[in-house]
């Protein structure tokens, strides 16, 4: 019978139902702050939200292959006879690339599949959350893999934040695009595409962004039979629970998650202010 693990990287933590399942373990991202490292687990919310606020100098930076190998190991020991590596797109981090070499330094005699869906953060947390409860119902190694290719096939996510600032000192936009955003105080869309940020939207009010997040949601309603929605809300919870509000009042078949949190390294490149949406469909 196959005892199935899940490796999930820490951007990944932005739901605790993930971190309640005993086959779920994580390798963690590092912050550095002022040319300390942190490793996300160890910076709150609010130690976040500070050091926005304040400006501080923030650098992100991906685990070490080391890791993954020691959690890898930890799962041979407890039995399992598979591990799926989950972790954010490897076009925004090293991540994947960490993992990959990780799973040729096992030695152990255990099953490793290494994957990086073409989305981040509470876009893969979005797809886990189904993945988890399905390994948990029993299913086998070659079920699960089935499963995570058509969650995984066609993942959206997309967001507007207040500012584009944290995006380009991070180097995942252009200076052109942050100061399009800055300077006319437009409404920024930033989406996931072919696993890259882009901005793919400039609109004027938050109306139009909603407008916008309820046509995507209206194409995967009228092509899939399951939709999962998570809408995530960055100290905009008027507009997290507008959009909530519009998609219940449109949709009976929608589930909704809600998430009002990003980890660590992701508050460094998004800031702390924006909504949003994730779509998982099958």
């Amino acid at each position: 019978m196959d005892k199935i693990g899940l490796l999930i990287d820490s951007t990944t933590h932005t739901s605790e139902e993930l971190t309640s399942y005993d086959f779920i373990k994580s390798v963690y991202l590092k912050v550095v702050i002022d040319d300390e490292e942190y490793l996300e687990k160890d910076l709150s919310k609010e130690q976040m939200e500070s050091y926005i606020q304040n400006s501080t100098k923030m650098l992100t930076s991906q685990p070490a292959p080391t890791d993954f190998v020691d959690a890898i190991n930890e799962f041979h020991k407890e039995g399992y006879t598979h591990v799926i590596v989950v972790v954010l797109s490897d076009k925004i981090s090293g991540t994947f690339q960490s993992a990959l070499l990780a799973k040729n330094l096992v030695e152990v005699d255990i099953e490793v599949s290494v994957h990086s869906p073409q989305a981040a953060s509470f876009g893969v947390a979005n797809g886990l959350r189904i993945l988890a409860k399905e390994i948990k119902a029993g299913l086998n190694f070659e079920q699960v893999m089935k499963l995570y290719y058509k969650l995984f096939e066609e993942p959206f996510i997309a967001f507007t934040l207040s500012n584009l600032k944290h995006l380009f000192k991070g180097g995942r936009l252009n200076r052109v695009q942050a100061l399009i955003g800055t300077v006319l105080r437009i409404k920024p869309i930033v989406q996931m595409v072919d696993g890259k940020l882009k901005m793919v939207q400039k609109e004027r009010t938050n109306i139009a962004c909603q407008e916008f997040f309820m046509d995507k949601i209206d194409y995967y309603v009228n092509k899939y039979e399951n939709v999962y929605l998570d809408i995530i809300n960055l100290n905009m919870e008027k507009w997290g629970q507008s959009l909530k509000d519009a998609v219940e009042a449109k949709y009976s078949n929608v589930h909704i998650h809600t998430t009002d949190y990003v980890s660590p390294v992701f508050y460094v490149h998004l800031g702390n202010k924006g909504f949003g949406i994730s779509i998982i469909a099958y």
